[in-house]
């Protein structure tokens, strides 16, 4: 059996558990370190997974001390960029960073620069490209099954930049990673919203134009029920998609719905349900990193440029509504537009008075994340 390798996790909340039980069940990793600002964090995770990792306070001292082969970057957003470049420093074989990429487009370029100079493999966690119902609606499209993709419909929530981006991601690939041309929207924020330390609106709209002539709906915050997955609408049929399986309507369906709900490499839908979706995808993440790393294959699903370019078309939605404008793509503005709109008094919350939607993650008596982007989790 080949070695195993090395891998240590930076930020050791809820998201770390998904590359945790990704890389464990693959078969392909052992889990070295972890580092956090809390001992408690740490030790749940190695109670959970029955792991006997070393644990650090300090990242940089981890990464001097272990050396590790592949880190996993599981903090708040705005410490994505912050870890990635102090990871890529240390010159492991690959990092794999949770989504959303960075918090702003500029610091996600900084991102990639610095894994290039250190010749690191840099992946974005948009593990649903691994699962097997969107890959295969991928396959039917290209095949044409459904004629020419005419619209992408899609209901987010909770701030586009985390639930969302995975969205935009899911469009070029279902697309066969086309290019997005143009983006327009426009946001609502009357509250002094964040999630995990970074800003998000109220509620917000965007319109996608793609090369290749499709076009895509983003609704997020504006219907009550949202879910990963898509309506995709063709000229000759329609695929209805979820993280467990597919609908296809089309003339050899003879008009009906047609259900397919394939397996994954690791597991099955059947086994277990609604955790398909994590467990299936995580796996097969770490396992085509593996196979990235060890040169079986040229390119990983996940590799940053996707990443990059999910989170510059929901910024694109920000700057349109920052513009008034329809925004031509790649989007040229590095800062976070909502930030600029909300700072420079272009969009004053006209309710007062800052909260996070996700801080009972936080422990102790914290109500705010690091400044500094420290590890703190997901």
């Amino acid at each position: 059996m080949s070695t195993k390798h090395r891998v240590a996790i930076i930020g050791c909340g809820g998201m770390s558990r998904n590359h945790i039980r990704g890389y464990l069940n693959c078969g392909r990793y052992e889990i070295v370190a972890m580092a956090d600002l809390e001992e408690s964090a740490m030790e749940e995770v190695d109670q959970q997974f029955n792991l006997s990792t070393r644990h650090y306070t300090d990242a940089r001292e981890m990464l001097a001390q272990e050396r590790p082969d592949v880190v996993s970057i599981c903090t708040w957003h705005a410490g994505h960029a912050t870890w990635t470049i102090a990871a890529a420093a240390f010159k492991p074989k690959a990092i794999l960073c949770e989504k959303p990429m960075a918090d702003t487009v500029g610091r996600a370029e900084q991102m990639m620069i610095a894994c290039r100079r250190n010749n690191v493999k840099l992946a974005i966690a948009h593990q649903r490209r691994f699962l097997p119902a969107y890959t295969l609606a991928r396959d039917l499209i290209a095949q044409g099954a459904i004629g020419q993709v005419q619209l992408i419909q899609s209901f987010g929530g909770a701030g586009l930049p985390n639930y969302s981006s995975h969205q935009t991601d899911m469009y070029r690939y279902l697309l066969g990673d086309d290019e997005c041309e143009w983006v327009m929207g426009n946001i609502e924020r009357k509250t002094d919203q964040y999630e995990r330390n970074t800003r998000i609106e109220d509620c917000a709209v965007g319109v996608f134009q793609f090369r290749s002539g499709a076009r895509a709906l983003l609704l997020s915050d504006l219907v009550p029920n949202y879910y990963q997955g898509a309506l995709i609408y063709g000229s000759q049929g329609m695929i209805n998609l979820t993280t467990e399986n597919l609908q296809l309507m089309n003339q050899e369906t003879g008009g009906r719905w047609e259900l397919h709900q394939p397996d994954g490499k690791f597991f099955t839908v059947a086994e277990l349900g609604r955790r398909f979706e994590w467990d299936e995808a995580g796996a097969a993440q770490a396992d085509e990193l593996a196979d990235w790393i060890e040169g079986k294959i040229d390119t990983h699903r996940g590799e940053a440029q996707n990443g990059y370019k999910a989170l510059q078309m929901i910024h694109a939605i920000y700057e349109s509504a920052r513009c008034h404008e329809k925004v031509i793509m790649p989007l040229q503005t590095r800062l976070n537009p909502l930030d600029l709109m909300v700072e420079s008094g272009h969009l004053a919350p006209q309710r007062p008075g800052r909260y996070d939607i996700r801080a009972f993650l936080l422990r102790g008596e914290r109500m705010t994340a690091d400044t500094e982007g420290a590890q703190l989790p997901e």
